[in-house]
């Protein structure tokens, strides 16, 4: 349900914003628009008298989006308005033909998914402590400073990006009208968008792949919208993620070969997406422009889509902006070419990544880049994972007091921040806390901590990181049938520094379990 309300809050901006934008396009329109001879324009009243109506639907949108974003007073209230509002709208249809609406009796399959978030949003509101249940979400992660991003620059490319799909999808349409080509509205109108968003971000995705295999890096990972795929234990997984079907998002993993390449290497493969987006939104414009008469005339509406998508996210990907926990390719960009702490991380995760594609191992990692950085990045995801790389350099050099006292500062930064760290992070903690401090308390907290994120990989890190939680809880039968199904595993992945790595901490637990067995028999 919490997810089902934060949909709802960015259900609500992005009403607002449609009704913001559509309040002042209405004092555009005389200017784009030709009206034919012998017709004159509508007076400034007459657009004033549509504007009002229209500002004022957006108002409770935009207090809806605040205030539960804020978690402000009255938030329930302005939520459960606004939900209404929705289903409200969803019935227009219905509306005589001479009514305001104005729109044929149909009622489609847009109208009644409208109307089902409506009264869905109503429902998931209605409670009192609806508000108060998204205290417990977990915080963002702080911005770090020097990372190249600001509040300002977050708010701007929204803003960028919102504005600009608005105005190009109406240019585009007033341009359509004017040369006779078919603008089709509606439940087609939104599949058209979807489409667009996916070979959109498709075609980002593919020109940071592109350049960085080029440049000698490998893929590992391929994500657009729902379909995932990604290399787990040397062979290609497919995923396809119902809950990520509406996100415009991707994402393309690359790991180097070599990691002490230059820098200039990832400044040109992060520029590669934008500069995609660039070439292909041109392209796009050139050819929707010269539609008419084309065999192609009839995806005349899809090309001009994917030309404003495009062009749109070419600027929007070269601010520094960080969404979620994640950067822009600017903000990447940016922190490569300003060096100093972020040259350290960056050194640092490249020889982690490495790992999984060479025979370097996590002993092989530059502790001393990592110490630096870590001076510097006390705060959110980077820190733990540079503390979690020591832990594991620590560990593969048999360091183990310098590993507890690494893995410490990991669950220490955690703890303060708040994070909301994935599955498999959850697992190497489990893993950590069990094995090298035999924290059976720590550990199972870590346990459960994963399985709430419910898990849909069960490698050889999931059975070890059980096998070890067991064996700190004395459970040593059981610990032995884990270890054995993530040993089996283990011994399956293919000939790199990582799986090399796993196989060794097998070992190691091995040893542990052969040792207590032989104490429960003395």
């Amino acid at each position: 349900m919490l997810k089902f309300r934060k949909f709802l809050c960015w259900c609500f901006g992005l009403f607002a914003v449609f009704f913001l934008i559509f309040s002042f396009g209405i004092f555009i329109v005389p200017l784009v628009h030709t009206y034919p001879p012998g017709h004159s324009s509508p007076s400034p009243k007459a657009y004033s008298l549509i504007f009002a109506p229209a500002f004022a639907l957006g108002a409770p949108f935009a207090m809806a989006w605040w205030t539960v974003k804020r978690k402000k007073a009255f938030a329930r209230s302005w939520a459960i308005i606004a939900s209404l509002e929705i289903a409200l709208i969803s019935l227009l249809p219905l509306l005589p033909r001479h009514s305001i609406s104005r729109r044929p009796h149909n009622f489609g399959i847009f109208d009644v998914a409208l109307l089902i978030l409506g009264i869905a949003g109503v429902i998931a509101f209605a409670r009192r402590d609806a508000i108060e249940k998204t205290a417990t979400e977990p915080a963002k992660p702080p911005r770090i400073a020097g990372d190249g991003t600001s509040k300002l620059l977050d708010r701007m490319a929204w803003v960028i990006g919102v504005f600009g799909y608005f105005v190009g999808r109406f240019l585009w349409a007033e341009w359509g009208r004017t040369h006779g080509l078919f603008w089709s509205r509606g439940f087609s109108a939104y599949a058209l968008i979807f489409v667009a968003l996916l070979i959109t971000a498709t075609l980002h995705e593919c020109g940071h792949a592109t350049v960085g295999i080029v440049l000698g890096m490998k893929l590992r990972a391929f994500i657009v919208g729902p379909f995932q795929w990604r290399i787990r234990e040397g062979r290609w997984n497919f995923q396809f993620l119902p809950g990520n079907l509406f996100s415009a998002g991707g994402a393309a993993a690359l790991v180097p070969t070599n990691p002490e390449q230059s820098h200039w290497n990832f400044i040109w493969m992060g520029a590669a997406g934008p500069l995609t987006n660039l070439v292909t939104g041109l392209i796009a414009t050139y050819a929707a422009l010269i539609a008419k008469g084309q065999p192609y005339e009839q995806y005349w509406q899809l090309l001009s889509l994917i030309s404003t998508l495009s062009l749109v996210s070419f600027i929007v990907n070269l601010i520094p902006i960080r969404p979620e926990a994640s950067y822009s390719d600017g903000a990447r960009i940016y922190q490569l070419l300003r060096g100093g702490p972020w040259a350290d991380l960056h050194r640092a995760m490249s020889i982690a990544s490495s790992t999984m594609v060479t025979a370097l191992r996590p002993r092989d990692y530059d502790i001393d880049a990592i110490q630096r950085a870590s001076l510097s990045f006390t705060q959110g995801h980077q820190a733990v994972l540079l503390r979690l790389l020591a832990t594991s350099y620590y560990l593969d050099h048999g360091m183990t007091s310098q590993a507890c006292a690494a893995l410490t500062e990991a669950e220490s930064i955690v703890k303060e921040s708040s994070l909301d760290l994935p599955a498999e992070l959850c697992q190497a903690f489990v893993f950590r806390t069990a094995f090298l401090r035999k924290d059976a308390l720590a550990a199972r907290q870590w346990w459960e901590r994963m399985e709430a994120k419910k898990p849909r990989h069960f490698g050889s890190e999931y059975w070890l990181a059980k096998s070890a939680l067991l064996w700190s809880e004395n459970h040593l039968e059981e610990a032995q049938e884990a270890w054995g199904k993530g040993d089996a595993l283990a011994q399956k992945l293919p000939a790199a520094g990582d799986y090399e790595f796993d196989r060794y901490r097998s070992a190691l637990l091995h040893k542990c379990l052969e040792s207590a067995a032989v104490e429960v028999v003395g």
